[in-house]
């Protein structure tokens, strides 16, 4: 470790993957059509939702059910997001693999954020071939939880914990997300924030330092 270290800290849904909001879109259709119930469900729509928690995608999409059904609903899911469904719709982001191995081979660090839970993570960069990459994987499973959850505070709380151990003082860490929330935790953080905008998900405003269409202008930083 030297003074120089940078720590790169990535979410992973939207960021270093595409794909995802297509799964679920087909994933929420089936429940529909499993349910008998009556619903039109758009890819537009779920890609304008994007970012929001599993709880808050089924309260959207079917507002007549009950707590309790939507509650079986979400554990439905789980058993549908399955290895072989992943492996169907979900990919690598454009050049994620050669931004994540220059960052890696110029010895900086690369952590993975996600609040999506640490196996649903694990599984997810094994099956994009991302795990070799990282030096540390983090994940808080908002989906499983029925209350308010800051993202900001547990993302930050987390890069923090991180970067003290390694010796990485924030002039040195670099925040990459898509959504608001992402953004946020690099400015409490005081870190250089990018926000990665995908060409198919609705334009988020942000307050990023950098708004970049291309993964590989992250590699200025190295």
């Amino acid at each position: 470790m030297t003074k120089n270290t940078k720590l790169f800290a990535w979410d992973f849904h939207g960021t270093l993957e595409q794909g995802t909001e297509i799964g679920f879109a087909e994933i929420l259709r089936k429940l529909a059509r499993e349910n008998n119930y009556k619903i039109t469900i758009r890819l537009t729509e779920v890609r304008k939702l994007f970012g929001i928690s599993i709880l808050d995608y089924l309260r959207h999409f079917f507002p007549k059910l009950s707590d309790t059904e939507i509650y079986a609903l979400r554990t439905q899911i789980r058993d549908k997001q399955n290895r072989k469904h992943i492996e169907k719709y979900i990919k690598p982001a454009p050049f994620a693999h050669e931004v994540l191995e220059k960052i890696k081979a110029q010895g900086h660090k690369n952590i993975v954020v996600s609040t999506s839970s640490k196996p649903h993570i694990l599984r997810f960069l094994e099956i994009v071939d991302m795990m070799k990459y990282f030096d540390g994987i983090f994940g808080t499973d908002r989906h499983a939880l029925d209350q308010d959850f800051d993202i900001v505070k547990e993302k930050t709380k987390v890069i923090k914990k991180f970067a003290k151990k390694h010796k990485i003082p924030a002039k040195n860490i670099i925040v990459i997300g898509d959504r608001e929330e992402e953004i946020e935790v690099g400015i409490v953080l005081g870190a250089t924030t990018y926000q990665y905008i995908q060409p198919e998900i609705p334009h988020i405003v942000t307050r990023a330092q950098f708004k970049i269409y291309d993964l590989r202008e992250i590699l200025r930083e190295i």
